[in-house]
């Protein structure tokens, strides 16, 4: 088989509806991780499969995303969880975070509306492109550095591929990548 028909493969895998883009509602359910790897500078984040586990679920039109995200600290990368509630826009697959719709945690966000990465606050938001839904997060350091995470869930035919990218500045930090179920599958 060619290098092109094994793509071609692939991208049919990685298409929800054939014929049609897919929408937030495709996303929605609870995801339980199946499979994990962790590539990045030792010492490395040490991930089993359930730590991938997702809850997706629709908010008031909006969408809540209970995952896993990346942040940095001195000593290397750390996983934490996220609880975040996104607002559709009048920008079509574009969501914005809405502050204390979600967990506690959730309010360690600032409401892009008013938040300013410069000074301090975290920016979090989501979209639809490209058949995948993407959340991203992004703070400013102390010294003018950013910090960009980036975490992107993709439907197949068989549940969801998931990639967490943390970078700071153009460094590539760690990536964690996985597959998840849907729970009850």
């Amino acid at each position: 088989m060619s290098a092109r028909h094994v793509l071609t493969a692939v991208g049919l895998l990685l298409v929800p509806h054939a014929g049609s883009a897919a929408e937030i509602q495709d996303f929605f359910g609870e995801w339980r991780g199946v499979e994990v790897s962790v590539d990045g500078p030792a010492p490395a984040l040490k991930l089993a499969p359930p730590d991938l586990d997702a809850s997706i679920e629709d908010q008031n039109g909006g969408v809540r995303i209970r995952s896993l995200a990346l942040t940095r600290s001195p000593d290397g990368p750390v996983v934490s969880p996220r609880d975040a509630t996104f607002a559709p826009t009048e920008t079509p697959g574009v969501f914005a975070y809405e502050p204390g719709a979600g967990s506690l945690l959730s309010s360690l966000f600032a409401d892009p509306a008013v938040g300013n990465p410069l000074e301090g606050d975290t920016l979090l938001w989501a979209r639809l492109q490209d058949e995948a839904l993407h959340v991203y997060s992004l703070a400013i350091n102390d010294r003018g550095g950013f910090a960009l995470e980036h975490s992107t869930a993709q439907l197949t035919e068989n549940g969801m591929v998931t990639r967490v990218l943390l970078r700071q500045e153009n460094e590539q930090i760690v990536t964690v990548e996985g597959r998840l179920e849907r729970a009850g599958d």
